[in-house]
């Protein structure tokens, strides 16, 4: 997959984040999230990221996909700084370049699966059987191809998962970014989930970047970094548990 920019310039790296600062300011602290945090993300690879709760994993994953920005710092994707861009650009980017899944898989109550599926792609403005092969295949890869109709309510939670991870790529991002998305699954789900994801990535080449508290999902990926007060280090052990 090319990492050419908008100046036609090959990037060495699909994402370069440098120099990240982000904090928040509570009623009685500001709280230091990113403090310099920096990482580079390969194109095709899977990145896992520790970190004890509340230490801005998921704050991390937000500044890499557009949804948040950084105080300081740049993140570079395939060589263009996504934060000088305006809001207009940042929405196209996150809804053709990035795919998120989410720990509580945040699929519309109302929609089938099917449907859910789809959403991105439409928004995408993909034509409308277009995105409804699209989706119908990345449901069949997942395991749905009797559930294509159901909506939220009649599936499991591993169900509901696979269609937020169909959903996720649906547009074909070059970019996952997955927050616990086996946070609310059971050990045996969470294999499953992750099996798919890992036969997605092989399939699709796609960069996928998965924030977890579980060492034993972190193992699965390719590398694991751990965030530690603010900044991004090789995770040097992972235990499996």
């Amino acid at each position: 997959m090319s990492n050419l920019n908008s100046n036609g310039i090959t990037a060495p790296h699909l994402v370069e984040a440098t120099n990240l600062h982000r904090s928040y300011k509570t009623s009685s602290q500001v709280l230091h999230v990113l403090s310099g945090a920096n990482l580079k993300l390969k194109a095709g690879e899977m990145v896992g990221i520790i970190g004890a709760s509340g230490v801005g994993k998921s704050t991390l994953l937000h500044v890499l996909g557009g949804l948040d920005r950084p105080e300081t710092g740049q993140v570079l994707f395939r060589g263009d700084d996504i934060c000088s861009k305006g809001s207009a650009y940042l929405e196209n980017f996150r809804n053709q370049r990035v795919g998120f899944v989410f720990q509580f898989f945040n699929l519309l109550s109302d929609f089938t699966a099917l449907e859910n599926a789809m959403f991105p792609a439409l928004i995408a403005r993909v034509e409308k059987r277009e995105a409804r092969e699209l989706a119908e295949e990345l449901l069949v890869q997942v395991g749905l191809k009797d559930r294509l109709h159901h909506k939220p309510g009649e599936l499991s939670g591993g169900e509901s998962q696979r269609v937020a991870l169909a959903r996720g790529f649906v547009n074909k991002p070059d970019l996952i970014l997955a927050d616990e998305p086996t946070g609310n699954l059971d050990q045996k789900a969470s294999d499953s989930l992750i099996e798919l994801i890992q036969s997605l990535n092989h399939k699709l080449q796609q960069t996928v970047v998965i924030v977890t508290h579980s060492q034993r999902i972190a193992s699965k990926m390719n590398r694991v970094v751990e965030l530690v007060d603010g900044v991004i280090n090789p995770a040097e052990k992972i235990v499996f548990i």
